[in-house]
Formats: structure tokens, sequence, C-alpha cells
């Protein structure tokens, strides 16, 4: 390769290289801003009904740290006891714009972290007030001992308006920046209801799965 050439060949790498360089830049830069403006619930979720139907709801506060290591960008924390039927529920939504820091936060992750022993889940169905089957895990945990407690979990996630239990569809490479749908970032939200018994946790499925959707994007 004459000298010429070699000065050529240089530049057109330099010029690769530059390209490809301010390419990234734009892309991050554009990143930035989309992260800037997540993507958040249509109605913020502190505004789901107290009452529904006979469910009476009040909120239970979360502490600092844990939604720090949440790190959701909205989030609605309850307990809900029935009127008539003398039945409790715990009520969890994690709201985020950024699918990846969800992956953690799962009931087989964190009732095990904090002591209860799994059982077994199962994937089921419940069918809501509108007639819609919805599929969902329900999880079984409990603790031994001379106070035996046992609770039951039922769980599924929204993304971007698609009820899913499959964690793969907000894992993998392709979610480890800000994911974006028609130039506005992608979201996730865990539903997690949970009772000492099954009847109480799709009782309460059923009755909240509809209005929960109004609250999405």
């Amino acid at each position: 390769m004459n000298l010429h050439r070699t000065i050529l060949v240089g530049l057109l790498g330099l010029v690769v290289v530059a390209g490809a360089g301010a390419y990234y830049h734009r892309l991050a830069e554009k990143y930035d801003r989309l992260a800037s403006t997540p993507l958040m619930p249509s109605i913020p979720l502190e505004n789901f009904p107290m009452l529904l139907g006979h469910w009476q709801g009040q909120d239970v506060p979360i502490s600092e740290t844990v939604l720090k290591v949440a790190g959701n960008d909205d989030y609605l924390s309850r307990f809900y006891a029935h009127r008539d039927l003398r039945l409790g529920v715990s009520f969890y939504v994690g709201y985020t714009a950024e699918p990846r820091r969800m992956l953690g936060h799962r009931p087989k992750v964190c009732y095990v972290g904090s002591g209860w022993i799994h059982g077994e889940t199962r994937n089921e169905t419940f069918r809501t007030q509108n007639g819609t089957d919805l599929e969902c895990l329900i999880h079984r945990f409990y603790k031994t001992g001379l106070a035996y407690e046992e609770v039951y979990v039922l769980n599924y996630y929204i993304v971007n308006g698609q009820l899913t239990t499959d964690q793969s569809m907000f894992d993998g490479l392709s979610w480890r920046r800000p994911k974006q749908i028609e130039g506005r970032l992608a979201y996730v939200a865990q539903v997690q209801i949970s009772a000492a018994t099954e009847q109480a946790v799709r009782l309460f499925g059923s009755l909240a799965a509809d209005e929960l959707m109004d609250y999405m994007p």
C-alpha cells in the first residue's frame, strides 16, 4: 500500500470513528431527554379509590429506605378490608418508566428475603368484573414454628398496557437503557395482592384489575 492510499484509509477511519462518536452522543442525549421526562401513569396511583365495592382501603406507608431500593416512579400501598366477609388484603402496585428496575423486585425474591419460605407458585387465571380472564401467578409462602403463618400472593405485570406474568418481556440487554415506544418511554407496573387466603386475593383481584387499567398510560 503506497503512502497516499495509507493516508486516505487513515482519514476514512477517522471519519467513521468521528461519525460513530457523534451518533452515539446524539443517542445518549436522546435517552437523557427521555429519561428526564418519564412516562407516568395517566392518573397518579394515589387517586385509586379508597372504597372499591365492599372493600374499604387505608394507606400503608412504606419506609424511605424501601422506596429508594425499589426505585419506583409511582406506587400504591394499601390495606383493604371487606365490610361483610371479614377478609383483608394488602394491595401493592409499583410503577416504573425504567423496566429494568423491576427485575429484582418480585415475590419469590422479596418474601424469601424477608424470612418466608416459598411453598409453591402456580400459573392461574382470574375473571375480572368485566368478564375478562386474566393470567396471573399465585404464590404461597409460609413461616414455620409455633406462630405458623401462611400468605398467598396474586401477582402479575402490566407492560405498556399488556398484562403478563412473563418477566422476559422487560428483561435482557435491550432494556438496559430507557426503552421508548412511539417516542415515549415504556413502562412496567407490578401488581401484588396478598392475603391469608387464596379466596381473598382472587376476590379483590377480580374487582381491582379493570379499575387499575384506567390509571395506566
